[in-house]
């Protein structure tokens, strides 16, 4: 149900004195500005009196009035500014939005804030999985003095240096029989790691018994040559980690970090 804020009449006539203001018995905002106008203040203390009144009648837990306040203009902010969301807009041809229309832009706006957070999930756990990998891993190699050590310890490094927010975005696709498909968004910035990063998900992949069932599944990805990530570079890294010809076309207040990190060309033996 959509919120009726008050009318601009009533609101002129409470700023001039000339007319009551608010009703105590059907409050209305003034959606028009914030919780520091007259009118809005006056909705909050006839609010704050009620809720005073109910928690000495009810036994509620004491709190202050500027508590009480504090609470009523947080939640009146995040009230206007759905209610601002709502209104219709105009459109090219000189038109407003219908209600459909607002309900429509709505909802795509709502599923889009849903997939950039599928997206943040999936690029969270594929760090942490890939950080699982390489740590277990290298544990074994230097338990058992395996002569690949100091891959495992160059590829742990790397994912510490990168970060969850030096992985690659994924797109879902489809499924190869019980695997998950991504298709992975290129990163400008970076520079090419995905040899690196294809050792790591095939150890997952393999299953190896040392990795448990739980948490996610395991997943094939392919880079995208289509699609481009949008994400704003990290600074601060080693030069190493970015793409070269993309770094000489930044501004000079960019930020590399001066400490030294060697990459390593790892020959994977064919099975």
């Amino acid at each position: 149900m959509l919120h009726v804020p008050a009318s601009r009449e009533a609101i002129l006539s409470f700023a001039d004195e000339t007319g009551p203001g608010p009703d105590p018995l059907a409050l209305q905002w003034d959606m028009a500005t914030t919780h520091k106008s007259e009118w809005n203040q006056k909705v909050i203390h006839f609010l704050c009196s009620q809720y005073a009144t109910l928690q000495e009648s009810n036994g509620w837990v004491g709190r202050s009035t500027e508590s009480i306040r504090y609470d009523i203009e947080v939640k009146f902010g995040q009230c206007r500014k759905c209610w601002r969301k709502a209104q219709p807009l105009n459109l090219g041809d000189g038109t407003r939005e219908t209600m459909q229309q607002v309900g429509d832009r709505l909802l795509d706006q709502t599923n889009e804030r849903l997939r950039l957070a599928r997206v943040l999930t999936r690029r969270t756990t594929k760090f942490e999985t890939r950080k699982k990998v390489t740590s277990t891993l290298l544990s074994d190699r230097i338990a058992t003095g395996k002569d690949d050590q100091a891959v495992w310890a160059y590829l742990q490094s790397m994912l510490e240096n990168l970060g969850k927010d030096g992985m690659s975005s994924d797109e879902s696709e489809y499924r190869d029989g019980d695997v998950q498909v991504f298709r992975r968004k290129s990163m400008p910035w970076r520079a090419d790691f995905s040899h690196e990063m294809q050792i790591i998900d095939q150890q997952r992949l393999t299953g190896a018994a040392i990795f448990t069932p739980r948490g996610s599944k395991p997943a094939k990805r392919f880079r995208n040559a289509n699609r481009d990530s949008s994400r704003t570079a990290i600074e601060g890294l080693p030069k190493a980690f970015y793409d070269p010809n993309w770094l000489t076309e930044q501004r000079s207040s960019f930020m590399v970090s001066k400490k030294k990190f060697q990459r390593m060309d790892i020959i994977v033996a064919r099975q």
